[in-house]
């Protein structure tokens, strides 16, 4: 997942950020205190001077909100450890407590500098103007910072459900693939996902969370298990290579990964989107004012944070789970070396699989005459051009440091892997690499009609973005 510019400059500077969090959330307060402590209620109107005292007191209690933010999210991030049911069940709850938190914050301060203001005109024979105006200046800058934080909040929680274009399969049509999930699921003690999907991508996932589908008629809303399936991928699989990577992914099913997954990942990837999204507005803002906008980010730097905190723990938690769930993956395909051969595929070909997506939407998007009726066997006729096969492994050699990524993590890079299962680059042959029979294709009837009608609706979705 790519991490932001804001959150990355202050990685592993967790000090640094907690500090800058004390100062920015204690000093306002403070001014204001001390501001309300020149007024006397004298003046055109009077008024009482209990009033003054109580708007004091507010200033003191947003002052002890304005620390808790901060140091709620060091204990949090201390407590929890890298307990995933700890992390779970206490991250939603602490990055509400900071949204909802900083907004009654800057409201309450904002109505405090309505006071302060009027006070001051109400008072302004004899008083220390000086002291007002700083406080007014610091004030007003929550009129620019507030709104946008608001929406930013509104668009936060929304709820995002996964989206992705693809096919539900039945067991009554399906029956070959639906047994080698059972019986692989039964093997390694893991949940029987509910749905199985195909779609025109090279991602394998399993998810816990909702899942959108559209079939290019319906949507259709998915809840419970659902493993997600690639169907380009069925093509250049053996069957048993394709048990070890479904091993893989029902993996989480039986460590409970999805469901650490389903309560921790929404947010986390909110909060990185809205990250990504400022860095965006700010370079824009940048441009068009020629001046960095430090009071809107001032604001952010309680959610960076609370982000960078978990951000940490969430890198760690992952390669354990991962590295965990390649056991299984490697006990469902019978040989770890298989199941290695597998990956190996997956990190090769995806390369290829770039290529095809792209020359596909470049036509559809030209709304020239598409040829590439079947995406999936236009990938495997790319492969068996752009790639030798005699150096099949010298490709891999040098992919064996990337990650991998799909939409619900980033796996570790494959050298960590085959490291896990005691598997050396040696043992992977390019025969391996380039042997695709006896095909996992062949474990789902009619394959052709599905890809080529998922191939047709991926070819509209891509002339609809050109049109727009």
């Amino acid at each position: 997942m790519k991490l932001s510019k804001l959150s990355d400059d202050f990685k592993n500077k967790s000090f640094n950020l907690f500090a800058i969090n004390v100062l920015i959330l204690s000093v306002l307060p403070i001014i204001f205190y001390f501001i309300l402590g020149y007024f006397s209620g004298f003046g055109f109107y009077i008024i009482n001077a209990q009033l003054i005292l109580n708007f004091q007191k507010i200033t003191l209690y947003i002052l002890v909100l304005g620390l808790l933010i901060p140091i709620s999210i060091l204990f949090t991030t201390l407590f929890t450890g890298l307990d995933r049911n700890k992390i779970s069940y206490t991250f939603p709850f602490l990055t509400n407590f900071v949204i909802y938190g900083l907004l009654f914050y800057l409201a309450a301060a904002i109505i405090i500098f309505v006071f302060c203001f009027f006070l001051f005109l109400n008072e302004i024979l004899g008083l220390k103007v000086i002291f007002i105006l700083i406080g007014a200046a610091l004030s007003l800058t929550f009129f620019y910072i507030f709104p946008p934080l608001v929406k930013g909040v509104f668009n936060f929680t929304k709820i995002i459900y996964v989206m992705e274009i693809g096919v539900t399969l039945n067991e009554k049509d399906h029956s070959k693939i639906f047994s080698i999930v059972s019986n692989l699921s039964k093997k390694i003690d893991a949940k029987m996902p509910k749905n199985i999907v195909l779609g025109l991508s090279t991602d394998f996932f399993a998810i816990s969370d909702d899942l959108k589908i559209f079939n290019g008629v319906e949507q259709r809303l998915l809840q419970n298990e659902t493993l997600y399936i690639s169907l380009p991928f069925l093509r250049v699989f053996t069957i048993k290579e394709l048990e070890g990577v479904i091993g893989h992914e029902l993996g989480h099913f039986q460590g409970n990964d999805t469901i650490y997954a389903n309560k921790f990942d929404p947010i986390f990837r909110r909060l990185n989107e809205h990250f990504l999204e400022l860095d965006i507005e700010f370079e824009k803002q940048k441009k068009e004012n020629k001046s960095d906008p430090l009071l809107i980010k001032i604001v952010i730097f309680p959610f960076i944070f609370l982000f960078n905190e978990f951000s940490r723990k969430h890198e760690k938690i992952q390669k354990e789970q991962e590295l965990k769930a390649d056991k299984y993956g490697a006990n469902a395909s019978e040989s770890s070396k298989v199941f290695i051969n597998a990956l190996s595929k997956l990190y090769i070909y995806n390369l290829v699989w770039n290529d095809t997506k792209e020359k596909f939407n470049v036509i559809a998007q030209d709304n020239k005459k598409n040829k590439i009726k079947n995406l999936s066997l236009e990938f495997v006729q790319d492969a068996r051009q752009l790639l030798e096969k005699d150096k099949l492994k010298m490709y891999l050699e040098n992919l064996q440091f990337f990650e991998q990524v799909h939409p619900c993590d980033t796996h570790p890079p494959l050298k960590d892997r085959m490291k896990n299962l005691d598997v050396e680059m040696k043992e992977i042959s390019n025969k391996s690499l380039a042997n695709f029979l006896p095909s996992a294709a062949s474990l789902i009837p009619n394959i052709d009609i599905i890809e080529e009608n998922l191939t047709l609706v991926s070819e509209e979705i891509e002339k609809s973005k050109n049109e727009s």
